[in-house]
């Protein structure tokens, strides 16, 4: 059975990589601080600004996203309007930001450069998070296929760092038309290496570490609306890591977070750890494959 730290770590991790599919950093943080319940992180820290130059296009002009555009791009006529939700209705860029246009022509990049997405014609709903506590200020982008949700329509999106440029992390976000299980693979936890292969594979490909491969390590499991998911981290000769995501249903390559999102993801998962060391561990049934931790503050 498990020890306790390694639920912790465990348990840690597994809520990043679900964040990760939201596309949001803000639901990142804030998905990490719901697992600590009544307990504050801590103070506020500032972590490392000083990222990895990106193949894809970073900050300044329209222009000179155009210029670094990937092979084959053709810029598409799109539209890009303010995100209605109530979440970003007070929350806008600063001087010091990128603007919401700029954003999206790196985020409209990269999904085409992935997912092969064509954003001719269509509307991106854009968003601002501002920097909070750990997490650096970001832009996020989403496409409604049709404008609706569901397993006809799923929703693409993508961060920006909003000073920077730098892509945070891409996603396709669907729902599946089949009843699958989405329960936690402990056999799958044991041998992972079908999907780090493949991880391998997707990294090369897109160049997500900007560099050679050097591993892919099992990262968690988790389940985005119906679809199970199986996150692998990747780390590159140079240093850079990325956390590439699949479907457990189909092996669906479903997203990539770059070295930017790995090193924020890193630094909360290390605090959601201290905080947890003075939690204790309830009791609970189960079995091995269906362990969840349940871990509550000491009075």
């Amino acid at each position: 059975m498990k020890t306790l730290n390694t639920k912790r770590k465990s348990f840690a991790k597994t809520v990043i990589a679900a964040a990760v599919m939201i596309g949001s950093t803000t639901a990142l943080f804030q998905g990490l601080t719901q697992v600590a319940a009544a307990n504050e992180i801590g103070k506020k820290d500032i972590i490392p600004t000083s990222y990895a130059a990106v193949s894809y296009p970073a900050a300044g002009s329209l222009q000179s996203a155009q210029e670094s555009a990937p092979k084959g791009y053709v810029k598409p006529t799109y539209t890009v309007v303010d995100n209605s939700l109530e979440a970003y209705r007070d929350r806008k860029p600063t001087a010091n930001d990128i603007s919401r246009e700029e954003a999206a022509e790196v985020g409209v990049q990269a999904l085409w450069s992935v997912f092969g997405l064509d954003l001719n014609g269509k509307t991106i709903e854009m968003g601002y998070n501002p920097a909070e506590d750990m997490v650096r200020a970001k832009w996020t982008g989403e496409y409604w296929i049709d404008g609706q949700s569901g397993p006809d329509h799923p929703v693409y999106g993508f961060t920006i760092d909003a000073v920077t440029g730098e892509l945070h992390g891409i996603r396709d976000s669907r729902t599946l038309k089949e009843n699958v299980s989405v329960g936690f693979d402990g056999a799958l936890a044991q041998n992972p290496q079908e999907y780090e292969a493949l991880a391998k594979r997707v990294a090369e490909q897109y160049n997500a570490v900007h560099g050679a491969v050097k591993s892919a390590e099992y990262a968690s499991q988790g389940v985005t609306g119906n679809d199970p998911t199986i996150s692998i981290r990747v780390s590159g000769e140079n240093g850079e890591q990325a956390q590439i995501s699949f479907s457990r249903y189909d092996k669906a390559l479903l997203s990539i977070a770059f070295d930017s999102w790995c090193k924020e993801a890193d630094a909360i998962a290390q605090k959601i750890e201290e905080e947890m060391k003075t939690w204790e561990e309830i009791p609970y049934e189960g079995t091995e494959n269906t362990l969840v931790p349940v871990l509550v503050p000491r009075p």
